[in-house]
């Protein structure tokens, strides 16, 4: 019986074993691209920290082609304060990409963040 119950507590634990292992054939879902150096000319990921002229505090992206309700505009990017986060939307901040002066930290990129950022940035060209 012991034997037994050993037995199948191995193939259990190396069937296991094999689930967990991708080969290099299975695509994975989300991989990250390889961090680069980001033209601030085009749009950025979400997560980007930048430096904004005339402004002392950094910001964190959330949001790009956004309009803004109260002016009705839209800007390139929404952010906010960072390290705080959301703190209200009377804290949120719109700008254009003409406005940062650097970029601090990058965001997260995947190859769809990239597919679609590059297609927002196609369509801003064409108005």
């Amino acid at each position: 019986m012991k034997s037994k119950l050993l037995l199948i507590l191995t193939f259990v634990t190396f069937t296991l074993l094999g689930c967990s292992q991708t080969t290099a054939d299975e695509p994975k879902k989300e991989e990250k691209v390889k961090e680069e150096s980001l033209d601030p000319t085009k749009l950025l990921p979400i997560g980007t920290v930048v430096k904004l002229s005339k402004m002392d505090k950094s910001v964190m992206i959330y949001g790009y082609n956004q309009i803004q309700v109260s002016t009705n505009k839209q800007f390139d990017y929404i952010a906010v304060p960072y390290p705080e986060g959301n703190i209200s939307p009377d804290y949120n901040v719109f700008f254009n990409r003409n406005l940062i002066e650097e970029v601090l930290h990058n965001g997260y990129v995947t190859e769809e963040d990239k597919k679609i950022r590059e297609e927002a940035d196609r369509e801003e060209n064409t108005y």
